[in-house]
């Protein structure tokens, strides 16, 4: 048996979602206790919404193991563990209205300042909490050419998933990025082949469409990065890789500013990687731009 899982996981007001900590902590756990951090993660959070014995059976475990996984998290009690998740799937729904400011208007100095300094701290989480293994890996598959690799977002995070595209286009050259509608999108899944790549934009209020491509593009093969908030998009369950971004600001509208600084972080990785190719294909597009304005 592993000899993890002597230290207690963060305590339950940590901040962070409940299956951003389990991921965190799946080293520090027993072998038993790992079947049901990942029995969890696969359904998440429907699996710890269960009862005791049907989650135990769910993961291949026994009611007393069950016990021990939600005591490691920090939990006194299993009812205690489920009410974290009925908060969690609370805070995950809220839309704009609901974190509409209620207190009267700040000056505007402080605006700016409460504003800044919360951007500001959440691009210092993404950078601390981006694990280097996860970004090599990420860096790894976004380089190699022999996949193609698919950008889709929901309805603002789409401009991410652009960013990040045109950024890719100029280094690798096999990129789409799904546009259009929905209704439009089975014509990208067409193309989606085994060993593809398909980095998704998703953050709460999840969209239904998006997590729907995401099972479509997984059934044929495709490997997910998931970039979201976090709490976690339903996509996190089909997801190769999951880099969580924190969104809030004191606004009522979250925040894409870590989103934006992690797709940053990951261009400046490929462009490391790729070394002088990116050099050279970039150099080559460069002199095409140049002769193109010269013959117009």
């Amino acid at each position: 048996m592993s000899t993890h899982g002597s230290q207690p996981a963060d305590a339950p007001s940590s901040g962070h979602s409940l299956q951003e900590r389990v991921r965190q902590q799946l080293t520090r756990f027993t072998d038993a206790e790992r079947r049901v951090a990942q029995a969890l993660l696969a359904d998440y959070p429907v699996a710890g919404l269960e009862t005791v014995a049907r989650f135990a059976k769910r993961a291949g475990t026994s009611g007393p193991t069950i016990l021990r996984f939600v005591s490691r998290l920090g939990f006194q009690t299993y009812a205690d563990f489920q009410n974290a998740l009925h908060e969690e799937i609370h805070v995950r729904l809220q839309g704009p209205l609901t974190r509409y400011p209620s207190q009267g208007h700040p000056e505007k100095r402080d605006l700016t300042e409460n504003v800044t300094q919360a951007l500001a701290d959440n691009i210092s989480k993404v950078g601390k909490t981006f694990h280097q293994d996860d970004l090599q890996e990420i860096t790894a598959l976004l380089c190699d050419e022999a996949r193609t690799v698919f950008f889709l977002g929901g309805r603002f995070s789409h401009i991410l998933a652009t960013y990040f595209h045109h950024y890719m286009r100029e280094l690798h050259p096999r990129v789409r990025l799904v546009r259009d509608t929905s209704a439009a999108w089975a014509d990208y899944l067409l193309d989606v082949k085994p060993g593809d790549v398909l980095v998704t934009f998703d953050f709460r209020r999840y969209q239904a469409d998006v997590l729907e491509f995401a099972k479509a593009a997984t059934a044929q093969g495709a490997t997910i990065i998931l970039i979201t908030d976090v709490w976690y998009s339903p996509i996190a369950s089909l997801a190769h890789k999951v880099v969580a971004c924190p969104v809030e600001i004191p606004s009522a509208f979250d925040s894409g500013v870590a989103g934006l600084a992690t797709v940053e972080i990951i261009v400046s990785a490929v462009v490391e990687e790729l070394g002088t190719d990116a050099k050279e294909r970039m150099t080559t597009l460069e002199g095409l731009r140049k002769s193109f304005r010269l013959g117009q």
